[in-house]
């Protein structure tokens, strides 16, 4: 099965963060690209072992807010 994966620069402790949001709770964190890869690999065969029902993505925004409450969409 295939997923979309979030990964996410940890700016506060080093290294990076990634998860799949279709997948409650499947999310890890590694200090390489390619621990992160690997980890992200298991806690998805781990949600799939726990016949962990699946959520289709809807959709992604990427938002700007500014300062006069005035948002924008791309």
């Amino acid at each position: 099965m295939r997923y979309s994966v979030v990964i996410e620069e940890d700016k506060l402790d080093g290294g990076y963060i990634a998860y799949v949001p279709n997948l409650k709770g499947c999310y890890t964190q590694a200090n390489t690209l390619d621990e992160l890869r690997k980890n992200i690999t298991e806690a998805i065969k781990i949600s799939e072992d726990e016949n962990q029902e699946t959520n289709p993505i809807f959709g992604i925004w990427e938002l700007e807010v500014n300062n006069n409450a005035t948002v924008t969409s791309h």
